[in-house]
Protein backbone atom coordinates (compact mmCIF):
# COMPACT_ATOMS: atom_id res chain seq x y z
CA UNK A 1 0.00 0.00 0.00
CA UNK A 2 1.09 3.58 -0.60
CA UNK A 3 1.51 5.83 2.44
CA UNK A 4 2.13 9.55 2.85
CA UNK A 5 4.55 9.95 5.76
CA UNK A 6 5.09 13.38 7.30
CA UNK A 7 8.44 13.87 9.03
CA UNK A 8 9.60 16.89 10.99
CA UNK A 9 13.25 17.94 10.80
CA UNK A 10 14.68 20.14 13.53
CA UNK A 11 17.72 22.43 13.13
CA UNK A 12 20.81 22.22 15.37
CA UNK A 13 20.54 23.27 18.99
CA UNK A 14 21.02 26.99 19.33
CA UNK A 15 19.33 27.89 16.04
CA UNK A 16 16.33 29.96 17.06
CA UNK A 17 14.91 30.76 13.63
CA UNK A 18 15.93 30.23 10.02
CA UNK A 19 15.92 33.37 7.91
CA UNK A 20 14.39 33.30 4.38
CA UNK A 21 17.71 32.67 2.65
CA UNK A 22 18.57 29.83 5.03
CA UNK A 23 15.15 28.34 4.38
CA UNK A 24 15.74 28.46 0.63
CA UNK A 25 19.14 26.80 1.06
CA UNK A 26 17.84 23.99 3.27
CA UNK A 27 14.99 23.35 0.83
CA UNK A 28 17.48 23.10 -2.06
CA UNK A 29 19.73 20.68 -0.14
CA UNK A 30 16.82 18.43 0.84
CA UNK A 31 15.44 18.47 -2.69
CA UNK A 32 18.81 17.62 -4.24
CA UNK A 33 19.35 14.62 -1.95
CA UNK A 34 15.77 13.28 -1.96
CA UNK A 35 15.67 13.39 -5.76
CA UNK A 36 18.35 10.69 -5.76
CA UNK A 37 16.54 8.33 -3.36
CA UNK A 38 14.58 5.55 -5.05
CA UNK A 39 14.02 3.18 -2.16
CA UNK A 40 15.11 1.73 1.17
CA UNK A 41 15.21 -1.72 2.76
CA UNK A 42 12.35 -2.53 5.10
CA UNK A 43 11.51 -5.41 7.46
CA UNK A 44 12.72 -8.76 6.19
CA UNK A 45 14.76 -7.06 3.47
CA UNK A 46 11.55 -5.91 1.82
CA UNK A 47 12.06 -3.17 -0.75
CA UNK A 48 10.22 0.06 0.08
CA UNK A 49 9.94 2.42 -2.88
CA UNK A 50 10.06 6.19 -2.47
CA UNK A 51 7.42 7.38 -4.94
CA UNK A 52 7.44 11.12 -4.39
CA UNK A 53 8.19 13.81 -1.82
CA UNK A 54 7.21 17.32 -0.82
CA UNK A 55 9.36 19.74 1.18
CA UNK A 56 8.19 22.72 3.24
CA UNK A 57 10.85 24.71 5.10
CA UNK A 58 9.83 27.23 7.76
CA UNK A 59 11.64 29.30 10.38
CA UNK A 60 11.49 26.49 12.96
CA UNK A 61 12.73 23.67 10.69
CA UNK A 62 11.43 21.59 7.80
CA UNK A 63 8.50 19.33 7.05
CA UNK A 64 9.00 16.52 4.53
CA UNK A 65 6.13 14.47 3.13
CA UNK A 66 7.32 11.18 1.59
CA UNK A 67 5.06 8.98 -0.53
CA UNK A 68 6.16 5.38 0.08
CA UNK A 69 5.07 1.97 -1.20
CA UNK A 70 5.43 -0.07 2.01
CA UNK A 71 4.01 -3.34 3.42
CA UNK A 72 2.65 -1.65 6.56
CA UNK A 73 2.12 1.70 8.23
CA UNK A 74 4.91 1.07 10.74
CA UNK A 75 7.32 0.04 7.99
CA UNK A 76 6.51 3.25 6.10
CA UNK A 77 7.22 5.42 9.15
CA UNK A 78 10.48 3.60 9.92
CA UNK A 79 11.59 3.80 6.28
CA UNK A 80 10.93 7.55 6.12
CA UNK A 81 12.94 8.14 9.31
CA UNK A 82 15.76 5.96 7.94
CA UNK A 83 15.91 7.86 4.65
CA UNK A 84 16.07 11.21 6.40
CA UNK A 85 18.57 10.10 9.04
CA UNK A 86 20.89 8.86 6.29
CA UNK A 87 20.41 12.07 4.31
CA UNK A 88 21.34 14.17 7.36
CA UNK A 89 24.39 12.02 8.02
CA UNK A 90 25.69 12.44 4.49
CA UNK A 91 25.22 16.22 4.21
CA UNK A 92 27.62 18.66 5.85
CA UNK A 93 25.05 21.44 5.45
CA UNK A 94 22.58 19.46 7.59
CA UNK A 95 25.08 18.65 10.33
CA UNK A 96 23.33 18.86 13.68
CA UNK A 97 19.83 18.48 12.23
CA UNK A 98 17.58 15.68 13.50
CA UNK A 99 14.32 13.89 12.70
CA UNK A 100 11.85 14.94 15.37
CA UNK A 101 9.13 12.48 14.39
CA UNK A 102 7.83 10.50 11.42
CA UNK A 103 4.20 9.50 11.08
CA UNK A 104 1.58 8.54 8.51
CA UNK A 105 -1.14 11.19 8.28
CA UNK A 106 -3.10 9.69 5.38
CA UNK A 107 -2.57 6.84 2.92
CA UNK A 108 -2.64 7.46 -0.82
CA UNK A 109 -5.56 5.03 -1.17
CA UNK A 110 -7.56 7.05 1.36
CA UNK A 111 -6.66 10.27 -0.43
CA UNK A 112 -7.71 8.90 -3.82
CA UNK A 113 -10.95 7.53 -2.33
CA UNK A 114 -11.79 10.98 -1.03
CA UNK A 115 -10.84 12.64 -4.32
CA UNK A 116 -13.08 10.26 -6.28
CA UNK A 117 -16.08 10.76 -4.01
CA UNK A 118 -17.05 14.10 -5.50
CA UNK A 119 -18.16 17.35 -3.94
CA UNK A 120 -19.96 15.64 -1.04
CA UNK A 121 -16.61 15.08 0.69
CA UNK A 122 -14.71 18.15 -0.49
CA UNK A 123 -14.35 19.40 3.07
CA UNK A 124 -12.97 16.03 4.20
CA UNK A 125 -10.48 15.97 1.32
CA UNK A 126 -9.26 19.48 2.06
CA UNK A 127 -8.87 18.63 5.74
CA UNK A 128 -6.83 15.53 4.90
CA UNK A 129 -4.41 17.44 2.68
CA UNK A 130 -4.15 20.31 5.13
CA UNK A 131 -3.38 17.93 8.01
CA UNK A 132 -0.53 16.39 6.01
CA UNK A 133 1.08 19.80 5.50
CA UNK A 134 -0.12 21.65 8.60
CA UNK A 135 3.16 21.36 10.44
CA UNK A 136 4.28 24.74 9.08
CA UNK A 137 1.07 26.53 10.09
CA UNK A 138 1.33 29.69 12.17
CA UNK A 139 0.67 29.38 15.90
CA UNK A 140 -2.27 31.29 17.32
CA UNK A 141 -1.18 34.81 18.28
CA UNK A 142 -2.93 37.91 19.51
CA UNK A 143 -2.67 41.40 18.04
CA UNK A 144 0.41 42.44 20.01
CA UNK A 145 2.21 39.20 19.21
CA UNK A 146 1.58 39.73 15.51
CA UNK A 147 2.73 43.33 15.84
CA UNK A 148 5.97 42.17 17.45
CA UNK A 149 6.46 39.52 14.76
CA UNK A 150 6.03 41.95 11.87
CA UNK A 151 8.24 44.56 13.51
CA UNK A 152 10.90 41.90 14.05
CA UNK A 153 10.76 40.83 10.40
CA UNK A 154 10.78 44.35 8.96
CA UNK A 155 14.60 44.81 8.90
CA UNK A 156 14.90 41.80 6.58
CA UNK A 157 13.25 43.82 3.80
CA UNK A 158 16.58 45.43 2.95
CA UNK A 159 15.75 46.31 -0.67
CA UNK A 160 13.32 49.06 0.34
CA UNK A 161 13.25 51.74 2.99
CA UNK A 162 10.20 53.11 4.82
CA UNK A 163 9.67 55.68 2.07
CA UNK A 164 8.39 52.87 -0.15
CA UNK A 165 5.42 52.55 2.22
CA UNK A 166 4.75 56.23 2.69
CA UNK A 167 7.57 57.23 5.03
CA UNK A 168 8.75 56.40 8.56
CA UNK A 169 6.17 55.25 11.02
CA UNK A 170 4.37 52.25 12.47
CA UNK A 171 2.42 51.53 9.28
CA UNK A 172 5.55 51.37 7.14
CA UNK A 173 7.32 49.05 9.58
CA UNK A 174 4.31 46.74 9.84
CA UNK A 175 3.94 46.64 6.05
CA UNK A 176 7.59 45.74 5.55
CA UNK A 177 7.43 42.93 8.12
CA UNK A 178 4.14 41.63 6.75
CA UNK A 179 5.67 41.43 3.27
CA UNK A 180 8.56 39.28 4.52
CA UNK A 181 6.07 37.10 6.37
CA UNK A 182 3.95 36.80 3.20
CA UNK A 183 6.82 35.22 1.26
CA UNK A 184 6.75 32.19 3.54
CA UNK A 185 2.96 31.92 3.53
CA UNK A 186 2.60 32.10 -0.25
CA UNK A 187 5.41 29.57 -0.76
CA UNK A 188 3.75 27.12 1.64
CA UNK A 189 0.40 27.61 -0.06
CA UNK A 190 1.79 26.95 -3.54
CA UNK A 191 3.24 23.67 -2.24
CA UNK A 192 -0.19 22.80 -0.82
CA UNK A 193 -1.87 23.57 -4.14
CA UNK A 194 0.77 21.62 -6.08
CA UNK A 195 0.08 18.51 -3.99
CA UNK A 196 -3.68 18.79 -4.51
CA UNK A 197 -3.26 19.26 -8.28
CA UNK A 198 -0.71 16.43 -8.59
CA UNK A 199 -2.77 13.85 -6.72
CA UNK A 200 -5.90 14.66 -8.71
CA UNK A 201 -4.09 15.21 -12.03
CA UNK A 202 -6.05 18.44 -12.26
CA UNK A 203 -5.75 22.09 -13.18
CA UNK A 204 -6.98 25.10 -11.24
CA UNK A 205 -10.05 25.16 -13.48
CA UNK A 206 -11.05 21.72 -12.15
CA UNK A 207 -9.89 21.96 -8.53
CA UNK A 208 -11.70 22.99 -5.37
CA UNK A 209 -10.26 24.38 -2.16
CA UNK A 210 -6.91 25.69 -3.43
CA UNK A 211 -5.16 28.36 -1.40
CA UNK A 212 -3.26 30.67 -3.72
CA UNK A 213 -3.08 29.58 -7.37
CA UNK A 214 -6.72 30.62 -7.77
CA UNK A 215 -5.48 34.19 -7.34
CA UNK A 216 -3.62 34.09 -10.66
CA UNK A 217 -5.32 35.48 -13.80
CA UNK A 218 -8.43 33.29 -14.34
CA UNK A 219 -8.15 33.45 -18.13
CA UNK A 220 -5.42 30.79 -17.95
CA UNK A 221 -6.94 28.56 -15.24
CA UNK A 222 -6.65 25.52 -17.52
CA UNK A 223 -2.88 25.96 -17.73
CA UNK A 224 -2.17 25.94 -13.99
CA UNK A 225 -1.36 22.30 -13.21
CA UNK A 226 1.13 20.68 -10.80
CA UNK A 227 3.99 21.18 -13.27
CA UNK A 228 3.14 24.88 -13.48
CA UNK A 229 2.97 25.12 -9.67
CA UNK A 230 6.50 23.74 -9.31
CA UNK A 231 7.76 26.16 -11.94
CA UNK A 232 6.00 29.06 -10.22
CA UNK A 233 7.77 28.27 -6.93
CA UNK A 234 11.12 28.47 -8.74
CA UNK A 235 10.15 31.74 -10.41
CA UNK A 236 9.12 33.26 -7.09
CA UNK A 237 12.41 32.40 -5.35
CA UNK A 238 14.50 35.16 -7.01
CA UNK A 239 11.84 37.72 -6.08
CA UNK A 240 12.02 36.68 -2.43
CA UNK A 241 15.80 36.78 -2.47
CA UNK A 242 15.92 40.24 -4.04
CA UNK A 243 13.50 41.62 -1.44
CA UNK A 244 16.07 40.78 1.24
CA UNK A 245 19.06 42.03 -0.79
CA UNK A 246 20.66 45.45 -0.36
CA UNK A 247 19.27 46.69 -3.68
CA UNK A 248 16.16 45.89 -5.70
CA UNK A 249 15.95 44.37 -9.16
CA UNK A 250 12.42 44.54 -10.62
CA UNK A 251 10.72 41.36 -11.87
CA UNK A 252 12.43 39.92 -14.94
CA UNK A 253 9.42 37.94 -16.14
CA UNK A 254 5.64 37.89 -15.97
CA UNK A 255 5.78 34.99 -13.51
CA UNK A 256 8.05 37.00 -11.21
CA UNK A 257 5.71 39.99 -11.43
CA UNK A 258 2.75 37.78 -10.51
CA UNK A 259 4.69 36.31 -7.59
CA UNK A 260 5.39 39.82 -6.28
CA UNK A 261 1.69 40.62 -6.61
CA UNK A 262 0.78 37.53 -4.56
CA UNK A 263 3.31 38.49 -1.88
CA UNK A 264 1.76 41.97 -1.60
CA UNK A 265 -1.80 40.62 -1.48
CA UNK A 266 -0.89 38.12 1.23
CA UNK A 267 0.85 40.84 3.26
CA UNK A 268 -2.36 42.89 3.17
CA UNK A 269 -4.42 39.83 4.14
CA UNK A 270 -2.08 39.13 7.07
CA UNK A 271 -2.27 42.70 8.36
CA UNK A 272 -6.05 42.66 8.22
CA UNK A 273 -6.31 39.19 9.82
CA UNK A 274 -4.01 40.34 12.64
CA UNK A 275 -6.25 43.40 13.11
CA UNK A 276 -3.29 45.70 12.58
CA UNK A 277 -4.44 47.39 9.37
CA UNK A 278 -7.68 47.26 7.44
CA UNK A 279 -7.72 46.20 3.79
CA UNK A 280 -8.71 49.73 2.72
CA UNK A 281 -5.93 51.33 4.77
CA UNK A 282 -3.29 48.92 3.48
CA UNK A 283 -4.15 49.79 -0.11
CA UNK A 284 -2.61 53.26 0.15
CA UNK A 285 0.37 51.94 2.16
CA UNK A 286 1.26 49.37 -0.50
CA UNK A 287 0.36 51.50 -3.54
CA UNK A 288 3.69 53.33 -3.49
CA UNK A 289 5.61 50.13 -2.90
CA UNK A 290 3.89 48.39 -5.83
CA UNK A 291 4.71 51.29 -8.12
CA UNK A 292 8.39 51.28 -7.11
CA UNK A 293 8.81 47.50 -7.19
CA UNK A 294 6.86 46.51 -10.30
CA UNK A 295 9.20 47.85 -12.95
CA UNK A 296 8.10 47.66 -16.57
CA UNK A 297 6.19 44.37 -16.37
CA UNK A 298 2.60 45.01 -15.32
CA UNK A 299 0.33 41.96 -15.73
CA UNK A 300 -2.75 43.69 -14.29
CA UNK A 301 -4.60 43.61 -17.60
CA UNK A 302 -4.58 39.79 -17.49
CA UNK A 303 -7.06 40.00 -14.61
CA UNK A 304 -9.45 42.04 -16.73
CA UNK A 305 -9.91 39.24 -19.29
CA UNK A 306 -13.11 37.32 -18.54
CA UNK A 307 -12.71 34.87 -21.41
CA UNK A 308 -10.90 31.52 -21.03
CA UNK A 309 -7.77 31.51 -23.19
CA UNK A 310 -6.94 27.83 -22.66
CA UNK A 311 -8.82 24.56 -22.67
CA UNK A 312 -11.78 23.78 -24.88
CA UNK A 313 -13.03 27.12 -26.15
CA UNK A 314 -16.66 27.49 -27.16
CA UNK A 315 -17.06 27.89 -30.95
CA UNK A 316 -18.69 31.31 -30.55
CA UNK A 317 -15.76 32.64 -28.50
CA UNK A 318 -12.84 30.82 -30.16
CA UNK A 319 -12.11 33.65 -32.60
CA UNK A 320 -12.22 36.28 -29.86
CA UNK A 321 -9.95 34.18 -27.64
CA UNK A 322 -7.44 33.76 -30.46
CA UNK A 323 -7.41 37.51 -31.07
CA UNK A 324 -6.85 38.24 -27.39
CA UNK A 325 -4.07 35.68 -27.22
CA UNK A 326 -2.32 37.30 -30.19
CA UNK A 327 -2.60 40.74 -28.59
CA UNK A 328 -1.17 39.47 -25.32
CA UNK A 329 1.67 37.79 -27.18
CA UNK A 330 2.58 41.06 -28.87
CA UNK A 331 2.99 42.63 -25.41
CA UNK A 332 4.86 39.68 -23.90
CA UNK A 333 1.98 38.66 -21.63
CA UNK A 334 0.83 35.40 -23.27
CA UNK A 335 1.13 32.32 -21.09
CA UNK A 336 3.98 30.78 -23.07
CA UNK A 337 6.01 33.95 -22.33
CA UNK A 338 5.49 34.07 -18.57
CA UNK A 339 8.78 32.49 -17.53
CA UNK A 340 11.01 34.05 -20.18
CA UNK A 341 13.34 36.75 -18.73
CA UNK A 342 12.97 40.10 -20.44
CA UNK A 343 16.23 41.70 -19.37
CA UNK A 344 18.30 39.86 -21.95
CA UNK A 345 19.95 37.70 -19.29
CA UNK A 346 19.24 34.06 -20.24
CA UNK A 347 20.19 32.76 -16.80
CA UNK A 348 17.30 30.94 -15.17
CA UNK A 349 16.58 27.61 -13.53
CA UNK A 350 16.78 24.76 -16.13
CA UNK A 351 13.37 23.51 -14.98
CA UNK A 352 11.81 26.63 -16.51
CA UNK A 353 13.36 26.05 -19.92
CA UNK A 354 10.60 23.61 -20.91
CA UNK A 355 7.81 26.10 -20.24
Amino acid sequence: MDYAVTAELGPPNGVVELDPLQQEGIAAVLDRHLALVEGVSGPGDADIDVLDYRITVHPAGASVVLALDAPSLLAAEDAAASVLDELIGESEVLAGWSVAHSEVRITEDEFNRLAASGEAVVDELEAAVEEALESSAEPAMDVEQWRARFIGLAPRLRAFGPEAFGGPGDAATLAAGALVHAVRVVTDEVFYDELALAVNNATVADAVGLLVLEELPPCYDHRYDAFFARAFVLASMPVAERLTASSWTPPRSVAEALALRLFVNEARVALEAAELMSWDDSESVFAGFAARAAGEITPDELYEIDLPLAGDAEPETAAQAAKLEAELHSRGLAFDQWFAPRDGNPAQHPYLDSL
